[in-house]
């Protein structure tokens, strides 16, 4: 090894000592050593950083230099079809380049013979590295994800052959595995682990796969509820353990955001399994059953949105608490409460959410309302890039979008809430509707205007406003958007009726007996 190459490795080892994953020293770290390195893995490794740090750009370039030290490198050809080349595209053009550029690299995959011992090896650097996380955001893909399930299925089962065949039922206790890393101050735990909790340990034996590490409340409460069966593992481990667990279920709480839950759902481990909407999308797989989801957030025709079987969970199908009360905390800087006739408008979507059609609605929404700024949470190390991409369409509308949009950073849950308390009414993301963000905000009273989409992920929030009697606030389209918006800003009397409203109706977004008697019966087989 030469000097230059030692120097260039011990700089980055250094780095991943001292600092997260995605930051820009690693980012640094990682260029300088795959630049001085003449191996493929060490440009992977770079891209993982920039991925990590959303600098998807310079993430497909470290892919570009993998595949030119090794053009059969499998995990970099599945990193640059997954990964779009921003958080959020560019421009509607680059969207719809980005979801071909999907379908395209999808094909290949499926082309391939995963049996191939020299692929079945490889299998699992793709799988685990990346889900279809951003094609959601952009597009419903139903088709799609049929197809992509049973390549997945195809995959592991070339990495995983001759896997035991799952038991049929014992007598006793159904017995429950649910697998997550989700077990924190996290969306998906705050809906779901109430139902687990709560289910009859006479009839239920619950097995929680502590996927990442857990807060340490988190982890009591694993324990409290059943066995707890905690890391570190590496994938095989956690496959092995999930087979001799032998459940009589699997029960995901949500596939699509992790990749280890898609690699272990892509196998039949158990007699039953499920997934709840923690992802609110099909997953495609045919080792998948039953997706088990809020009636009260789909459409009449959701059966036809699902490769699995369909399971409509009485209202909004979760086990949601309010968030417990906590000390008071100052809203962050930038909102002008002070000033008279000041209106602040929340849009508290990530930025995968904010799509380029977006823009405008924002833009026009500013436009007719001048005493107005927008506050967004794209929950960016850098907003400058989403800024330079939004303000093409401000400046068409006239609007200064440097004076009249905050972006700000990643928050706690309760600075948060004190944003949104601070604000006067907000706007829903396109595409991508707002879900816990909205049952956080709904009930203390924020009105959201929102955009009735034809699937579950494009429909949250205005199904979340029918289900607390606020229909005004629900528009067709973003014309519709766009005039709510105004009449919000235009007259304070309507807003602080529906404010009202919301607040005295919020209860009804937490947990009922009902769901959980119907995932109790659905359990039980």
């Amino acid at each position: 090894m030469s000097s230059l190459l030692r120097t260039a490795a011990e700089a980055y080892i250094r780095a991943c000592a001292e600092t997260a994953q995605g930051s820009p020293p690693r980012r640094q770290a990682a260029r300088e050593r795959a630049l001085s390195d003449g191996d493929a893995p060490s440009a992977m490794d770079w891209a993982f950083e920039c991925f990590a740090g959303y600098d998807f750009r310079a993430g497909h370039e470290a892919l570009g230099l993998a595949l030119q030290r090794d053009p059969g490198f499998l995990a970099a050809r599945w990193l640059g079809f997954q990964y779009p080349l921003d958080p959020s595209p560019a421009s509607t053009a680059e969207q719809a380049a980005y979801i071909e550029r999907w379908r395209a690299g999808l094909r290949w995959f499926e082309s391939q013979d995963f049996r191939r011992p020299e692929l079945a090896g490889r299998v699992w650097g793709c799988v685990g590295s990346v889900t279809p996380f951003y094609l959601h955001y952009l597009d419903d893909a139903i088709p799609e994800m049929r197809r992509y399930g049973r390549l997945l299925a195809r995959m592991m089962a070339a990495l995983s052959p001759g896997l035991p065949q799952p038991q049929t039922r014992r007598p006793g206790p159904r017995r429950i595995a649910v697998p997550s890393t989700h077990f924190r101050e996290h969306t998906v735990a705050r809906l779901f682990l109430p139902l687990l909790e709560a289910l009859d340990r006479r009839r239920f034996e619950l097995h929680f796969l502590e996927l990442e590490p857990a807060a340490p409340d988190w982890a009591a409460r694993l324990e409290a509820a059943g066995h707890r069966h905690a890391g570190p593992r590496n994938p095989p481990q956690w496959l092995q353990l999930l087979a001799a667990v032998q459940p009589d279920v699997v029960l995901y709480p949500e596939i699509g955001m992790h990749p280890l839950h898609q690699g272990l759902a892509a196998l039949r481990l158990a007699p039953l399994q499920a997934c709840l909407w923690g992802h609110p999308v099909t997953t495609g797989l045919p080792t998948i059953d039953c997706a088990l989801v809020p009636d009260a957030l789909e459409p009449a025709d959701a059966a036809s949105h699902y490769h699995e079987r369909l399971i409509r969970l009485p209202g909004l199908g979760h086990g949601l608490a309010p968030a417990p009360v906590r000390a008071p905390v100052e809203a962050p800087e930038g909102v002008r409460r002070a000033e008279p006739g000041s209106l602040e408008i929340l849009c508290g979507a990530s930025v995968f959410k904010l799509l380029p059609a977006q823009d405008t609605v924002f833009a026009e929404v500013l436009r007719a309302l001048p005493q107005a700024r927008l506050h967004l949470t794209p929950l960016l190390p850098d907003s400058a890039p989403l800024r330079e991409r939004m303000r093409p369409a401000f400046a068409a509308a006239g609007v200064d979008i440097d004076s009249r949009v905050v972006m700000h950073p990643l928050m706690p849950l309760e600075q948060f809430q004190a944003l949104a308390a601070a604000c006067d009414f907000g706007l829903d993301s396109l595409g991508w509707s707002g879900g816990m963000s909205a049952l956080d905000l709904l009930p203390q009273g924020l009105p959201i205007v929102a955009v009735e989409g034809p699937t579950m992920r494009s429909r949250q929030t205005a199904a979340l406003l029918r289900w607390l009697d606020a229909p005004e606030l629900v528009a067709r389209d973003t014309a519709g958007m766009q005039a709510i918006a105004r009449r919000l800003g235009e007259q304070p009397e309507w807003r602080e009726q529906l404010r009202e409203r919301l607040r005295a109706n919020g209860p009804r977004l937490y947990a009922r007996p009902d769901t959980q008697a119907a995932l109790e019966a659905f359990l039980a087989g």
